[in-house]
């Protein structure tokens, strides 16, 4: 673990720093609790790490409830400390209302994720696009291979800004998402990926991320019915 993440650092460390090109290590670790057969609840913290260190920091709690085997709605809550412009750190919260959509053949799995986010109190803080309200939309696809417990993972998330300013009311943002998660014993799951920003509609910028997560569910066999943990992008 300890190999991985010093690999993950040292590209951000090499890599060419232009003015609109940024590059993050990202590090996610959480767990999750069946309280009921349909009712989840799962913890998860991020952080992310860029040129200067600590850009991000944020713990995030929520609750997601299964209506069917194809489709569960969920909510976020998290608190986000974000470093400003002048190096200190300024606080935020944001909600996050999702619905998770599923479809399942064999060892194929499709997915769908329209999430409407919220954030509020950001006063005095430096303006931070990743912060705003917004509207995404995430279709995934991912395969697990027979004889192997490795699940390759593809997708792209789509950003829509509701606003009615001078860039709202379109799609202001892409992020694509390559990667695979390894299924260790006991309910626990590592991520390793590559994210992609893409910012259209506006000033060209481009951001890279390094994804590394760590996932455990904590199995309650009274109250799931879920045959395998599914990775943090989920929760």
């Amino acid at each position: 673990m300890k190999i991985i993440i010093g690999l993950l650092f040292c590209l951000v460390l090499v890599a060419p720093k232009a003015q609109l090109f940024e590059q993050q290590v990202w590090i996610e670790t959480g767990a999750k609790y069946n309280l009921t057969k349909k009712l989840g609840a799962s913890l998860d913290l991020t952080q992310r790490f860029g040129y200067d260190g600590l850009s991000t920091f944020f713990p995030q709690v929520s609750f997601r409830y299964k209506v069917s085997s194809w489709f569960r709605p969920s909510m976020d809550y998290r608190v986000i400390l974000s470093k400003s412009l002048d190096g200190t750190y300024s606080t935020s919260q944001r909600i996050n209302g999702n619905l998770q959509f599923y479809y399942t053949k064999k060892r194929l799995e499709a997915g769908l994720r329209i999430r409407y986010q919220y954030s509020f109190e950001r006063i005095g803080a430096a303006y931070d696009s990743e912060f705003d309200q917004a509207w995404r939309i995430k279709p995934s696809v991912q395969y697990n291979i027979k004889g192997l417990p490795l699940t390759p993972e593809l997708s792209a998330e789509f950003f829509y800004n509701p606003e009615n300013s001078a860039n709202g009311n379109q799609f202001n943002r892409i992020r694509y998402y390559g990667g695979a998660d390894i299924e260790l014993e006991h309910n626990q799951r590592i991520g390793i990926g590559l994210y992609l920003d893409q910012w259209i509609n506006d000033v060209p910028r481009r951001r890279v991320m390094y994804s590394l997560s760590y996932a455990i569910s904590i199995a309650n066999p009274k109250k799931t019915d879920e045959k395998r943990s599914r990775n943090l992008r989920d929760l």
